[in-house]
């Protein structure tokens, strides 16, 4: 076989998707040099394997094997063909809970005696893989007589931990998710990586991380002051407020800390779920205005005036995601009619409650031009022009996603078919079915029509139609189809 150099291989890797575990193994299969690459993208992410992959409990076994027994390097292991822990990039910390569950369950819960390697603590030996394991685990299994789930999961995750910090040294992404949020049998769970951090140093092993995702319904905001002392380079950062108690105005400031001591943060994700007061944080978010190039904003239901004016003044964002918001009258100067942001391609506006009859058309008007996804979730009745200020003013448009629950309100889109000729893909969604029939959908084919040469999919609530199909068909088809799946 001809050689090609390491860069063109992992070249060509980069082109597999990196969830494809599975061919990224076989690759390994291929020959030495091919295996030598392949491996740094098959252990990037180990602990996002998904769960049918039943041997993946055996990732805990290769982490503990890194782990010092006695950490007196007493034992002297022959050394494995890679140092697996330094490929790890991504962490996250519900995953490597479930796996390591997982593993505690195959190893213990046989009352079957396992063969362990006897070995004298007085003196250095040299041990392969399977003794070193088999000796971990006789030292974890006389531990865990009688142990709790709790207590035999905290001895297995402690080491676990130490060898992510000491030897994961190009961690670029952490999520500290919240899938064990209110679980009861499994409440042990919620915090265990938090403690883990808040006492020991980051700096060796998040020196180099990039994204932080944050949605622990209960974290200590002080994991956020901790990261701003030690960590600069954050591009994307992700957190949940879910608790109100501990995010209060003094602890916000922890979390405003982290997002003012990064030096490039270009995407900002908040899940506001206690309406806590903001005000900081949107202060904080038009400091970060130059660099922020994606904003998403989740249930904030009273949006003040300031926080408004604030977001407005982010003028480079591409993306802006407002989801479950409240749009009063004390926000329409500021961010409705004087907002314009300079390089917007992704709009979504969901779940948005109207306080005023005020149109947001002025917004499109004025940011509209370069906007290739738009999703819109809102009343058309307090916007009846809407539509039609798209039609013009959005003539790039390839993604388009709206909520309309009236069959009648259909013909509110024909302008848009009309003049949009780059749109490849249209979801309607919310629709009741009971209000269509077939001359609606008959018009409605006549007009999609002109846009089925650009057009890929039309998805009307959860049904997607290849434009190949809809040439065939006509309103008596398209609502039979609709009502064979949602109503018989």
């Amino acid at each position: 076989m001809i050689k090609l150099p390491n860069e063109c291989i992992q070249n060509i890797l980069k082109y597999v998707n990196e969830d494809d575990y599975k061919t990224f193994y076989y690759i390994t299969l291929i020959s030495r040099q091919w295996c030598r690459n392949s491996i740094i993208f098959l252990w990037k992410q180990p602990f996002n394997i998904p769960d049918n992959f039943k041997n993946r409990y055996k990732l805990i076994s290769i982490f503990l094997y890194f782990y010092d027994i006695n950490q007196k390097n007493v034992y002297q292991t022959i050394a494995p063909s890679f140092n697996y822990p330094s490929f790890l990039k991504n962490l996250n910390s519900d995953n490597l809970a479930k796996i390591t569950l997982e593993w505690i369950t195959r190893n213990y819960s046989s009352k079957k005696k396992k063969k362990c390697c006897n070995n004298n603590n007085n003196q250095k030996t040299f041990i392969s893989y399977k003794s070193k394991i088999n000796l971990l685990k006789k030292i974890f299994k006389t531990n865990l007589t009688n142990s709790s789930l709790k207590e035999q999961f905290n001895l297995i995750i402690q080491p676990i931990l130490y060898v992510i910090m000491e030897k994961c040294t190009n961690i670029e992404h952490l999520y500290i998710g919240n899938y064990y949020s209110n679980n009861k049998k499994y409440y042990f769970l919620e915090n265990y990586i938090e403690e883990y951090l808040l006492k020991n140093d980051l700096r060796k092993c998040f020196n180099n991380l990039t994204t932080f995702n944050c949605h622990q319904s209960n974290i200590d905001p002080i994991i956020f002051l901790k990261f701003s002392n030690n960590i600069r380079n954050i591009t994307s950062l992700s957190v949940t407020i879910s608790n109100n108690n501990l995010f209060d105005d003094s602890k916000l400031k922890d979390l405003v800390e982290l997002m003012n001591s990064q030096e490039n943060l270009n995407s900002l994700s908040i899940r506001n779920e206690y309406n806590a007061d903001m005000s900081l944080v949107f202060e904080a978010i038009s400091r970060k205005s130059i660099s922020l190039q994606k904003l998403e904003l989740i249930s904030h239901r009273n949006l003040k005036s300031d926080e408004a004016n604030y977001l407005s003044q982010c003028i480079n964002l591409k993306e802006l995601i407002l989801d479950g918001i409240r749009i009063g009258d004390e926000i329409v100067d500021p961010l409705l009619i004087n907002s314009k942001f300079l390089n917007l391609k992704d709009l979504r506006l969901m779940n948005i409650f109207q306080q005023t009859s005020f149109e947001i058309s002025p917004f499109i008007k004025n940011n509209g031009s370069l906007l290739n996804y738009l999703h819109l979730g809102l009343d058309l009745k307090i916007n009846p022009n809407l539509l039609i200020t798209i039609s013009k003013f959005c003539l790039n448009l390839s993604t388009f996603i709206i909520s309309i629950q009236e069959g009648e309100m259909f013909n509110l889109l024909y302008p848009l078919f009309d003049n949009c000729k780059k749109l490849k893909l249209i979801r309607i969604y919310e629709i009741n079915i009971n209000s269509l029939n077939e001359v609606i959908l008959s018009d409605f084919i006549n007009h999609i029509s002109i846009i089925l040469i650009s057009l890929n999919s039309l998805i009307l609530n959860d049904i997607t139609f290849s434009s190949f199909s809809l040439k065939g068909f006509n309103g008596y088809d398209l609502l039979f189809e609709l009502k064979r799946k949602f109503l018989y």
